[in-house]
């Protein structure tokens, strides 16, 4: 039997809040720096945890769940999760989050 044709072409991640799996372009990437804060980028480096792009209900899911310490599979502090709660519901964005034309995307 045939398999249907993908929809959308490219490639797909799961969100780590509802476990949706979606094309990368409809979803944004949460990046963990050295240091352990939670920024938004796509080219930065290691590993990554993907939400459903502006959706509050699946960063509370990823949050309430451990999502993103499964993710990144190193404990999240409550500080760093709430920085990213904070920038995640439209609050002052980090410039390190910055796309850089020309970088090249990040590899999951």
């Amino acid at each position: 039997m045939a398999r249907p044709a993908d929809p959308a072409p490219g490639p797909r991640r799961t969100c780590v809040g509802c476990r949706r799996v979606r094309p990368q372009a409809e979803l944004t990437r949460i990046g963990r720096l050295a240091d352990g804060s939670l920024v938004v980028g796509r080219t930065l480096h290691g590993r990554g945890a993907w939400l459903c792009r502006a959706s509050q209900e699946c960063f509370e899911l990823a949050a309430r769940r451990g999502g993103f310490a499964r993710a990144f599979r190193a404990p999240v502090r409550p500080p760093d999760l709430e920085a990213l709660r904070l920038a995640w519901s439209g609050g002052p964005r980090d410039p390190r989050s910055d796309f850089v034309p020309g970088s090249p995307p990040a590899r999951d």
